[in-house]
Formats: structure tokens, sequence, C-alpha cells
């Protein structure tokens, strides 16, 4: 059996058809996983490269026979592995991210009563150098091109279940991000909103209440 699984790893070579059909069948499953878990990421990729990277993620030794585990832990390999990939579309790491976080929420819990305000479970703050976030509708030249910083909302829709990325200014992000453990009054003093507060606060008490509608948000 350890035979077996060095040779579906890629540390030996099959000795038979049977063995050989095994490699394949292990490969394909994990490709499978992988390309599917990561569409965008495994097109900027290429197969070949894809194909390369899976293989050297076989060799590894993984944590959990679970595909969302594995899939999770594609994420840290290519952190340390892919810096020949990087160099050439420095975006594939973030991109990589993105997809994986819109998988962590899709399986996220929802959210329980809260006596303060905290975003839900399925809902997360990002920043990105890269418009990863439109990766789909551009192409990589112009995800390189358009080198920025990105504030980002990531969160599942209650009804749909479809997670969802809303752009936000630096304010509104750092509001929502002091606003955990805090009431909306006391976190938007704490921003440099770049005019009198007093303009501001009636517009992001309102936003409070409608991310409170969607889920994104669970608090008093």
């Amino acid at each position: 059996m350890k035979e077996l699984f060095l040779v579906a790893r890629g540390e030996l070579e099959p000795k038979d058809e049977g063995q050989k059909a095994y490699r394949e069948l292990v490969f394909n499953r994990f490709y499978d996983a992988i390309s599917t878990t990561f569409p965008l990421f495994s097109s900027f990729v290429g197969e070949e490269n894809l194909s390369e990277l899976i293989s050297l993620f076989l060799r590894e030794k993984h944590g959990s026979p679970l595909l969302l585990n594995l899939s999770g832990e594609f994420v840290e390999f290519f952190r340390r592995v892919g810096e020949h990939l990087k160099s050439d579309k420095p975006f594939l790491e973030e991109l990589l991210l993105y997809e994986w976080t819109e998988v962590e929420l899709f399986n996220a819990s929802d959210s329980t009563g809260e006596k303060v305000y905290r975003l839900s479970p399925s809902a997360r703050l990002l920043t990105f150098e890269y418009p990863v976030h439109r990766a789909e509708e551009l192409n990589e030249e112009e995800i390189v091109s358009k080198r920025d910083r990105y504030y980002l909302l990531l969160y599942r829709d209650p009804e749909t279940y479809e997670v969802n990325s809303v752009e936000l200014t630096r304010p509104v992000f750092e509001f929502l991000r002091l606003l955990e453990g805090s009431t909306p009054k006391e976190a938007i003093r704490k921003v440099d909103w770049g005019v009198d507060v007093n303009e501001v606060e009636g517009y992001i008490l309102r936003f409070v209440e409608e991310l409170k509608k969607k889920g994104v948000l669970s608090g008093p």
C-alpha cells in the first residue's frame, strides 16, 4: 500500500498498468478539484503550469483527505512555490486568495445573535494591489496595469448564496474594520473622512442598516 501511495504522489514510477492508472486517477482527482475551485486562477496559469503545480503538490504530505481542505492547502503551497509564475503574472497569488475566500464564505456558518457589532462569518474585508475582483472581465495585461490599492468587502447573499464583492473607499473600509466591538457613531469619529464628520454620519448609519439587512453585519 505504501508503494502505491508513493506511485500516486509521483515519487516512484509505476510498475504496471494498474499502478499507472491509479496514479492518473489520483492526479485527475486533484486536478479537477483545484481547477474547479479556482477557475480564474487556473485559466491565467494555463493547463501545463497547473499540471506541473499539482504534480509538485501531490508529492507533499497534506493534513486532510477532504477536497475542500486540500484546496486551502493549495493556496499556502502556491505562496511557497509559485514565484516563477508570479514574476510574469504578479497578481496570481491575490487572485488565488480571492477565489479561495469566495469558497470559504460560501461554506461559512450563518450569523448568530450578537450584542456588539461585528462582521458576519460569511463576510470578509480584504485589500489587494490588483483588481482581482474584476479578473473575469480583464486580461492579464490590464490587471497588471491597474495596480493600485483596492479595498473590498466580500459577503454571501443570504438568499441566493452567491458571494458578492463590493469595492469600498479607504475611509469606509477603515470604518468597518473599526466597527467591531464598537458603536457606529464611535467608529465614525475614529476615521479621517476628509470632510466634516457630520456630513457623512447619516449616510454611514444608513449603510450600516443596509449591511445588517443583508446579513453582512450582526449586532444590536
